[in-house]
């Protein structure tokens, strides 16, 4: 199964300076899957994108066809052929 995923420029320096990835899952169909592919191909990715628990970082949200994932299943959230992941930093104010 393959998943394409959208980087923002501001992670370029975790991405080699990619902003676009697509990585092959085979049979594995969820979010945390996509991570451990993502760090194989990047690695150190999934330390800015995780927290120790392997949780969402804060600083970080992540998409799935437009629906951020921390309101879905979290690292659980399934995943399907062709599926769009974005991962931006999370916008902060103050």
């Amino acid at each position: 199964m393959k998943i394409t995923v959208k980087f923002a420029a501001a992670l370029s320096r975790y991405t080699q300076s990619s902003k676009i990835a697509v990585c092959d899952l085979g049979e594995k169909n969820d979010m945390a899957s996509l991570i451990e592919a993502l760090d194989a191909k990047f690695p150190g990715i999934k330390k800015v994108l995780c927290d120790e628990s392997f949780e969402i970082a804060d600083s970080i949200n992540i998409y799935v066809n437009g629906d951020n994932i921390r309101y879905v299943e979290g690292f659980r959230t399934p995943l399907k052929e062709n599926d769009q992941v974005n991962i931006i930093p999370a916008a902060a104010a103050g």
